[in-house]
């Protein structure tokens, strides 16, 4: 029964042509990153060429590439942006579409007419959200691949198990939004309220928490000379507290250190930043199967 709920989901998603949509979008944010991160590069290299031809005609040595020194993954840094939000947010309309469809179309009433416990239909979904989401990033992980090979001519073994990290890491941090997208639903009598709700989670997590985590005021982020001072000052110090509890921040950092795109740290401090995004795994995981256990799949979604 879990692996008939499985194909379902993955063959409803098909034919409502999400999967061909969300393919594109995420094919394209990740040729836009590899496109500014070349346009990036260019431009530097213009400039350093240009430079060093003045200094050869004045005798002056020449100095070091720059991107000698970078890192050959720096090219997709932008990726660490794209994924925790439009990502994210991908992932929360899939979890989203994965229960909603079932209640407005009054399936959710026949399905349990059928010899299938309620954890096996759980199981049956997560899974097939957790499948859809990997091929999503199994596409991006294509494209960064190929822009990393057209840029670099070439990528190493080590660069590649980089980047394979990476993904694996970015696909642990999107199935708690696929989620957050099905929990909304269950808890909610209304498919807009659901997602609206499951947006606001969305939004929650992924921009008011870091705020409040980072330490500073809203108006500091963008002019970093002026100080917080008085009540609010001291209202950021403890928010900032919290940082490790912040995901968002949490797989920034991992991210950062897995593409060597930040100063070195060691492997046990990137384990410790993945060990909440997997406490919160677990948590929405174990809310999931308690909200289908006791959710009411007989009621009636023709308001919808």
């Amino acid at each position: 029964m879990i692996t008939t709920i499985f194909s379902h989901q993955v063959l409803a998603l098909r034919r409502q042509r999400v999967l061909l949509v969300l393919v594109a979008a995420i094919l394209l944010a990740t040729a836009l990153a590899g496109a500014l991160g070349w346009s990036s590069q260019s431009t530097i290299v213009r400039v350093f060429d240009e430079a060093t031809r003045q200094l050869a005609a004045s005798g002056a040595p020449a100095p070091p590439n720059p991107f000698l020194l970078k890192p050959h993954l720096s090219l997709l840094s932008n990726m660490v942006v794209y994924i925790p939000l439009v990502g994210a947010l991908f992932a929360v309309i899939l979890g989203h579409i994965s229960i909603a469809d079932e209640e407005s179309s009054g399936l959710g009433r026949l399905l349990f007419s059928r010899s299938m416990s309620r954890a096996q239909y759980t199981t049956g979904k997560i899974l097939s959200l957790a499948l859809v989401l990997a091929g999503l990033l199994l596409a991006s992980f294509a494209v960064s691949l190929a822009a990393l090979l057209l840029v670099n001519q070439g990528i190493s073994v080590a660069d590649l198990g980089r980047l394979s990290l990476f993904y694996t890491l970015s696909w642990l941090y999107l199935v708690p939004f696929a989620l957050i997208g099905m929990i909304t639903v269950l808890l909610t009598t209304s498919r807009s309220l659901a997602l609206l709700s499951a947006m606001g989670a969305w939004l929650v997590i992924t921009f008011a928490v870091p705020q409040f985590t980072s330490g500073l005021r809203p108006t500091q982020s963008l002019n970093p000379i002026i100080e917080p001072i008085g009540l609010s000052q001291a209202f950021f110090q403890a928010t900032a507290k919290a940082q490790p509890l912040s995901i968002v921040e949490q797989y920034k950092a991992a991210s950062a250190a897995i593409l060597d795109t930040a100063p070195s740290v060691a492997v046990m401090d990137t384990v410790a930043r993945v060990m909440p995004l997997l406490g919160f795994v677990a948590i929405l995981t174990v809310a999931a199967f308690a909200l289908v256990r006791t959710h009411d799949f007989s009621r009636s979604a023709s308001h919808e």
